[in-house]
């Protein structure tokens, strides 16, 4: 039996596999490093469902390198900057940071009344 071999440039080859790829949504939609949640969104998992209040002021009052303003990952921490609603984080420079500093932070402390 004789054997057929059909070439087929590269480009086509990568122009076929990225289509298929984006047709089976395996492209990731946005660059982690840019993902800036709401802070709701990762109050359960990442402040042990803290109040934004309790993050708010034993997090992000005590830690001011959190903030943004100061190249830190809280953006909008008071949460009433002009022309913005809430407060947003980067999320994979918040997740490194938390683990940084994780035994730094009184988890149980209580906000005072």
């Amino acid at each position: 039996m004789a054997q057929l071999s059909i070439p087929i440039p590269d480009e086509q080859i990568s122009s076929a596999v990225m289509e298929v790829v984006k047709k089976l949504d395996l492209v990731p939609r946005e660059d982690l490093r840019a993902y800036c949640p709401p802070l709701d969104d990762v109050r359960k998992d990442y402040f042990r469902n803290h109040s934004k209040r309790w993050i708010r002021n034993l997090i992000f009052d005590r830690f001011p390198e959190t903030l943004d303003v100061n190249g830190g990952w809280a953006i909008n921490p008071s949460g009433k900057e002009p022309g913005m609603r809430g407060t947003y984080v980067k999320f994979e420079q918040m997740k490194q940071w938390l683990a940084e500093h994780d035994d730094e932070i009184d988890w149980y402390e209580k906000l005072a009344s």
